[in-house]
């Protein structure tokens, strides 16, 4: 027997999948964890299925490959979000189909969120709805055995006909973090010569954004900076597996949240001197309230992504973001002051379900300022519906959808799902934001539109 773990590419149309620049850190986090158990493990990564690509019957080959890959007393995990679920939804019933028998375990964000769902959808065994390495190895123990998982906390499980949901379980301590295995990409598939090497320097976030789909919201964990250097050694042993230009990403959700730390960071990574450069989030607030971007080397940097999302202080206020513009704009200053404006990636969201164009209108304002007065890339995106806080009220705004709509894998790209979720957004609204954005592209401002494949893309190029 061995346990099979993968998580499966997003599909962006019907026969092409969306790029992967950086491998899934779970799945080889996982395969660490369960080899030093002692366990025969296999690992699928998304880059196996772009051999697919174009085929007509893209599912149908999908499933010829992990097909051969398996037998019927094997263990199968899929990690899982919200833009691969469809998919992992159709592959886990397409061999359910064929080995009635085999031992499905679902895991990551989507199945936790909807646990009771993708229960009801597939005959996956079990759901774990916990953080990977503080459940997997008991999990996998009891299905190897048929023993009663009544007791095994964190998970949805399926008795015979029954699915059976236990109690939450505690979120794994900073100490446990930083004893757990380490990811191990030494089976990284040797043609893909991903871009970015993903290493993970805290969990969860200290914030709990209305919009945002993150796991251990109001939770943040940073390890020591001491265990940092050890997960830097661990990955760049593997680097040669990476394309001969990759950068680390720091995968965290808010590396920024305590800036002492993160300073002592910023020295470690001119102590190593790996000759690579590194990606990382930042939270505007933090850039004020510290001298974190005094340590830092722009020239270790090769972008940071600073999350705005509206553009009006209302906006930011209702989703809950603890920011105004005006404390953007002195944050900006600073860093552009400290050499990092080139380094800078802003994120910004339109069409939050209380969003009309002169909302609309307020964000685009704030884009063209900044693009003219900081020349900082602004990255814009129509919002995506994921599950959020916002999912638990979308009534309140008209909006009447239910977890099926993640079940069709293109669900990113429907028109369909993108006017159910957009109540205020009308033609003219996304003819009035494609001319703005259009305009700010002929006066050569820094700035991008994305869109949804549906609609006729409008790329504003740097």
């Amino acid at each position: 027997m061995k346990i099979i773990i993968s998580f499966l590419p997003e599909l962006l149309e019907e026969s092409k999948f969306e790029p992967h620049h950086t491998p899934p850190q779970v799945i080889y986090l996982l395969y660490g964890v369960l080899k030093d158990a002692g366990f025969d493990v296999e690992v699928i990564d998304p880059f196996n299925f772009y051999q697919f690509e174009g085929e007509k019957k893209l599912y149908e080959k999908c499933f010829e490959f992990i097909d051969s890959k398996i037998s019927e007393d094997d263990i199968i995990c899929f990690s899982s979000n919200s833009f691969n679920w469809g998919f992992t939804k159709i592959l886990t019933n397409m061999i359910l189909n064929k080995y009635p028998d085999i031992k499905i375990v679902l895991g990551g964000l989507h199945p936790t969120i909807f646990d009771d769902y993708v229960m009801s959808v597939t005959n996956a065994s079990v759901v774990i709805r916990s953080e990977g390495e503080k459940k997997l190895i008991e999990v996998i123990e009891a299905l190897i055995n048929d023993d009663d998982m009544s007791d095994i906390t964190g998970i949805t499980y399926r008795d015979g006909e029954e699915i059976i949901k236990n109690p939450d379980c505690g979120s794994l301590t900073i100490e446990e973090l930083e004893d757990s295995p380490l990811p191990d990409f030494s089976i990284l598939p040797k043609k893909a010569k991903y871009m970015d090497i993903p290493v993970e320097t805290s969990r969860g976030c200290k914030f709990s954004c209305a919009f945002c789909s993150i796991p251990h919201r109001n939770n943040w964990r940073g390890i020591s900076v001491e265990q940092l250097e050890r997960r830097l050694k661990n990955v760049m042993q593997y680097k040669d597996n990476f394309s001969p230009i990759s950068r680390i990403l720091f995968v965290d959700d808010c590396f920024t949240a305590n800036p002492e730390r993160a300073k002592a960071i910023a020295e470690k990574l001119k102590e190593l001197n790996f000759n690579k450069k590194y990606f990382i989030e930042v939270r505007a607030t933090d850039v004020l309230k510290s001298d974190l971007f005094e340590k830092f080397d722009p020239d270790l940097i090769s972008s940071m992504q600073v999350g705005v999302e509206c553009g009006y202080d209302e906006g930011l206020r209702k989703i809950r973001k603890g920011l105004t513009i005006d404390k953007l704009l002195e944050a900006l200053e600073k860093l552009v002051n400290k050499g990092f404006s080139d380094k800078i990636m802003l994120s910004f969201i339109i069409g939050f379900p209380w969003e009309g164009m002169e909302e609309i209108n307020k964000t685009l304002d704030t884009i063209e300022h900044i693009a003219t007065n900081f020349n900082i890339f602004c990255n814009l995106n129509w919002l995506l519906f994921l599950p959020s806080d916002l999912w638990k009220e979308k009534e309140k705004y008209n909006i009447h959808i239910n977890e099926s709509i993640y079940d069709n894998p293109l669900w990113p790209n429907s028109k369909e799902v993108f006017d159910i979720t957009h109540p205020l957004v009308t033609e003219e609204v996304l003819k009035e934001t494609k001319s703005r954005m259009a305009d700010m592209e002929a006066r050569g401002l820094s700035a991008k539109l994305n869109t949804p494949i549906f609609m006729n893309t409008v790329d504003i190029i740097r």
